[in-house]
Formats: structure tokens, C-alpha cells, sequence
């Protein structure tokens, strides 16, 4: 199961800020790299999930926000080899410059709704020539670059794909399988790495950033208005970290198949059961490893990015069977878990990537802590309810078909709506 080990290594990885105006300002960054100069032009083309999920979001460390934004703000202070962190290094000097490139308009973005799946194309001009960038497939993935004419196939050339690349033939029960098989020692790794998204619920809970929905959440347990369980503690720590996250705190969150809301959903819940249960760091790290190999594979079903909320729903259903399995559930509880997440909030929307994402994240929080708790009783839905099949692995099917086919309308109309009056616009639709 080795090939479990990669996938984890490959789809875990540190992303300071929402990774879809990272993966433009990454774009962007290797772009002007290729070229340098004096800036003239920036056009950018993006699919319509880059787009959506960006256009709203906050610029970590900053108060500059959207696809523009990002997209100035990589070439004048972003460093393309640190990857998804590549604007982890800009400061003050370089938010002022990237600002006066966004009002004399020299940066566009737009976005062409015929795309699948992640597509992130940047073309820059300068006085000494013009340099393009593109990005396929995955957030920090380049394909190509070409400089004055002269292109550069780089990185996996592989078809471009909505979906997560998965080990084929390899399914649920290959994952408990795996996790109940493999070593503390082998995932240990994923342990340091739940700390990043630990330090954004620290720094949402002590400080006014976001929604506030996590500092609110825990106000309300002080007062005695909520009661303090461990569904509650799961709740307020998701949120409070995609508080942070998404109201532009300078820290890294570890994304998990791309998304930092997807990793923190996938995370946080079990550190909260952990915490309040006394799981020893082995176990802790057995269960990690489960809800992001789960998480991962909803998401090749359901499309990396998607018209429905995959931080709650593949978040959600990765941490159900990750708690499920710290509560000491049997091979048929984790099953249950996610079904019963499946059951329950499938059919989430995306609206984009903002500060509501701490108000769905702690939806998908509570769910999935309690889907487990369910599912540890003895609970589920029963098979043929709605989306849930005679199987998990014909649920988890289920999920991708509601998402992808069954929402492409969705997503466009939320598109249109997030559109309207903010002068984007679409090419090829």
C-alpha cells in the first residue's frame, strides 16, 4: 500500500491563502519570471471554479482581495518556487504596487465557462517581451511556459482532469484496510502537518478576523448558551480556522487535495475528538491518515473543484470515518459515518471561496462528529434513502453524479449571481 503513502504525500501539502487566487498568482509569478522587465500587460483566463473560488477572496496578510489582486500581487512580490506559499513572502511595498497595477487596470481576469477542470492561463507583457504561464490540473501544477514564442512543455503532462487522480482498482475498504495495517511511524509526518491548521483555529479564536463565526461559537459555549461537548469543540475550531483562513491570516493551512478547507475539515474535527477523548498521537495519526485518504477520494468523484461544497461534504465525510475509527467503530461504523454524512448535506453549494466558508465549515464539522457518533451506535440511513446506495462506495458515486452532472447548472447561476455588478466577464460561453 505504498501507493497510499504517495497519494497522502502528494495531496497534503502547506498553502498560505485560498488556493485558487494562488494558483493565478503562481501563474503569474513563473510568467514574469520568464521574462522580467517592466510591466505592461497581464491577462489572465481561468475556468469558471478557479474563478468562482477566487473572486471574493481575501489576499493573506493584506486587505487586498480578488483574482486581480492576486494575480498583480504574485508578479510584484510572489516567489514562484515556494509553490502554493508563493505570496507567503510579499509585504507591504509590494500590496501598494500590486494595488496601483489593479486601478490603472494593466491586470484582467476572465473567465471562460467551457473549461474543465482546473485551468489557470497567464499571459505577461513587458518591454522586454511577452511570457505566458499555464497551470493544469492541479493548483501548483505547470504544464507549459513560453517565452516570446518559444514553448516549454514542464511538469506532469497528463490530460487535463476535474478529477483527483486516484490509484485505480483502490477503494473504501482498501483505505481502512491500509490505515488499520499501516504503522504509526509511516503517517507520524501528518501530525506536524495538523499543527498549521491548529495555529489558524488559535489565531481565530483569539483575534477578530473573518466571520468570526469560530470566536462567536466559543463565546456562546462560555456564556452557557451552547453546551460544551466535543461536537461543539469540533465545530469552533473548524470554524475559527477558516476564519483565519479566509479573513487573510499570514499563516499556512495544510490543504488536503488541493483545498485548505478541505484539509482543515478533514483535521480538525479529530483533534477535537483526540482532545476530549484522550487518543493517544499514534492513533491520532492512523486517524488522520483515514479521513485524508478518504476526503481524496470522495473528491475524484465528486471533481477537485465543483458547484458543491467540498470542504464540508468531502471534508465532512473524510472526518466521519476518521472519527468513527478513533471511537473504536468497526469496518462497517466508518462505512455508516459517511453515509450518514452523504445523507445529510450532499448537495451543498459552492458559492465561491469568502468568509461564509467558516459558517459551512462548521456545518460540515458538526455533521461529521455526529454522523460518527451515529454510526458508532448503530445508526445509519438506510440503503437505497436518497443518495445513499447499497454501499459506500455506490454513495460515494452518488455524491460525484449529484455534483457533477447533477449541479453544472447550479454552479452556473451561482456564477451569475456572484457576477453581477463586478465587471468580470466570461470568454466562451
Amino acid at each position: 500500500m505504498d501507493e497510499l503513502i504517495s497519494v497522502l504525500k502528494a495531496e497534503i501539502v502547506p498553502a498560505t491563502g485560498c488556493t485558487e487566487p494562488v494558483a493565478v498568482a503562481l501563474a503569474c509569478r513563473v510568467a514574469y519570471e520568464k521574462v522580467g522587465g517592466e510591466l505592461f500587460r497581464v491577462e489572465v483566463v481561468t475556468d469558471r471554479g478557479v474563478y468562482k473560488n477566487g473572486l471574493e477572496c481575501i489576499i493573506p496578510g493584506s486587505g487586498m482581495k480578488g483574482l486581480e489582486a492576486a494575480a498583480a500581487l504574485g508578479i510584484v512580490g510572489g516567489d514562484a518556487s515556494l509553490g502554493l506559499e508563493v505570496l507567503g513572502q510579499a509585504g507591504p511595498a509590494d500590496e501598494r504596487k500590486a494595488t496601483e497595477y489593479v486601478k490603472k487596470g494593466i491586470v484582467t481576469v476572465s473567465v471562460n465557462r467551457a473549461l474543465v477542470g482546473i485551468h489557470v492561463e497567464a499571459r505577461v507583457e513587458t518591454d522586454r517581451g511577452i511570457a505566458r504561464c499555464l497551470i493544469e490540473r492541479r493548483h501548483d501544477n505547470v504544464v507549459e511556459t513560453e517565452v516570446n514564442g518559444v514553448v516549454e512543455r514542464r511538469g506532469e503532462e497528463e490530460q487535463n482532469s476535474a478529477r483527483v487522480q486516484w490509484p485505480e482498482g483502490r477503494g473504501f475498504a482498501d483505505i481502512v484496510s491500509f490505515v488499520r495495517g499501516v504503522s504509526p511511524e509511516e503517517v507520524s509526518f501528518l501530525l506536524d502537518d495538523v499543527r498549521l491548521n491548529e495555529k489558524l483555529a488559535e489565531a481565530g479564536l483569539s483575534s477578530d478576523i473573518g466571520a468570526g463565526v469560530g470566536r462567536t461559537l466559543a463565546s456562546l459555549v462560555q456564556k452557557g448558551t451552547l453546551t460544551d461537548d466535543v461536537v461543539r469543540l469540533a465545530e469552533r475550531l473548524t470554524a475559527a480556522a477558516v476564519d483565519a483562513r479566509m479573513g487573510g491570516a499570514r499563516l499556512p493551512a495544510l490543504s488536503v487535495a488541493g483545498s485548505g478547507s478541505h484539509g482543515i475539515i478533514a483535521t480538525l474535527p479529530l483533534v477535537a475528538v483526540a482532545r476530549t477523548r484522550g487518543i493517544s498521537r499514534d492513533e491520532l495519526a492512523k486517524a488522520l491518515a483515514l479521513s485524508c485518504l478518504v476526503t481524496i477520494y470522495v473528491k475524484h468523484y465528486t471533481g477537485r473543484l465543483s458547484a458543491m461544497c467540498g470542504c464540508a461534504v468531502a471534508g465532512g465525510s473524510g472526518a466521519s470515518a476518521g472519527v468513527a475509527y478513533m471511537l473504536g467503530g468497526n469496518d462497517e461504523a466508518l462505512e455508516w459515518a459517511v453515509e450518514n454524512v452523504a445523507a445529510s448535506i450532499t448537495g451543498m453549494i459552492c458559492d465561491g471561496g469568502n468568509l461564509s466558508c467558516a459558517s459551512k465549515s462548521a456545518t460540515g464539522a458538526m455533521v461529521a462528529v455526529t454522523a460518527a457518533l451515529l454510526a458508532c451506535e448503530g445508526t445509519r440511513m438506510p440503503a437505497q434513502t436518497g443518495v445513499v446506495g447499497d454501499s459506500v462506495e455506490e454513495t460515494i458515486r452518488n455524491m460525484g453524479r449529484v455534483s457533477n452532472p447533477g449541479m453544472a447548472s447550479t454552479d452556473d447561476v451561482v456564477l451569475d449571481i456572484m457576477q453581477q455588478g463586478t465587471g468580470y466577464v466570461d470568454k466562451g460561453r
